[in-house]
């Protein structure tokens, strides 16, 4: 396999202080014709339509909690000035965002062409175990909040206050002992450090809103004028706004900690009989969000 994301994961891992929750593909037989298999069955049932994997060139390096593929695609040139990142299907029971990642990975397939100088990473199903389990969960396979376990600055002082005080304890939303302890938040971290996108979108449901995080000209003295006003463009553009943060979260990681303009594509519903109705609304905007370009993170 490709050593450059397992080298990247496996330093995330040493700087997070974890010991050694998951594993990687050439240490397991992991399989990915078997996940494939279970998601055309899943499809299928949904009336989505057959064999959602396709032809496609999938790629992993790492594995779920349970041991199923996390993968994703890459298209486009590995010197593009305008890369993003597209990550769906986070939680395990909010069904539209499965569709959505697939039909994007189809769409790029046939249309990435169009944008000769834009490279795209997709990684569509994050949260496997949850998913396929029975029942479905938004957390992963440890129980653990995979949308509040990035090792955000305010991590430490506020995730598990914040979870005990705000969220009386719920379940739904452990964000785990320690930062960074779960495979699936290693793997979004591992693509984001390996690609370093220039955008970064996430989708989710059912809250019905478009959320932006990421540098706004309250933040200015940390980037260039020329950076904020790009981010700030492409916040308008799609008509985002922004709705606070979460200890642990990925726009609070990406966003606010690391500056990188992240969108977070909350669907109407989880309603499986509306992910087409939502394909067919939102997949302009994602097109406008990939085509957008953004200057490099310079900062002040």
């Amino acid at each position: 396999m490709s050593s450059s994301l397992k080298q990247i994961l496996s330093g995330i891992l040493m700087m997070a202080g974890a010991g050694m929750p998951f594993s990687v593909a050439d240490e397991i037989e992991a399989d990915l014709p078997s996940l494939c298999g279970s998601l055309d069955k899943a499809f299928q049932k949904r009336a989505w339509g057959k064999n959602p994997c396709g032809s496609l060139s999938w790629k992993f390096e790492t594995t779920s909690v349970q041991g199923r593929p996390l993968i994703y695609l890459v298209f486009g040139p590995e010197n593009s000035k305008n890369t993003t990142l597209i990550l769906s299907m986070v939680h395990g029971d909010e069904i539209t965002p499965l569709y959505l990642g697939f039909q994007i990975s189809q769409w790029a397939e046939e249309n990435m062409k169009r944008y000769p100088d834009a490279r795209l990473v997709i990684a569509p199903f994050i949260n496997p175990d949850g998913f396929l389990g029975y029942p479905k969960s938004r957390t992963n396979a440890h129980g653990v909040d995979c949308n509040r376990n990035f090792s955000t600055r305010d991590w430490q002082k506020e995730a598990l206050a914040q979870w005990k005080k705000r969220f009386h304890s719920d379940k739904r939303r452990f964000p785990g002992y320690k930062p960074d302890s779960e495979p699936e938040t290693l793997f979004q971290k591992g693509l984001i450090e390996k690609f370093k996108p220039h955008k970064i979108i996430s989708i989710h449901s059912p809250l019905n809103v478009l959320d932006y995080d990421g540098p706004d000209h309250v933040k200015l003295f940390r980037f260039s004028e020329e950076y904020v006003e790009k981010c700030q463009e492409l916040r308008e553009k799609l008509n985002a706004k922004s709705t606070g943060f979460y200890p642990g979260s990925l726009g609070n990681f990406t966003g606010k900690d690391l500056g990188i303009p992240t969108i977070t594509l909350e669907l109407p519903t989880a309603n499986h009989t509306k992910a087409k109705e939502y394909w067919q609304k939102f997949k302009k905007g994602l097109e406008l969000a990939i085509s957008h370009e953004i200057p490099p993170r310079s900062t002040k």
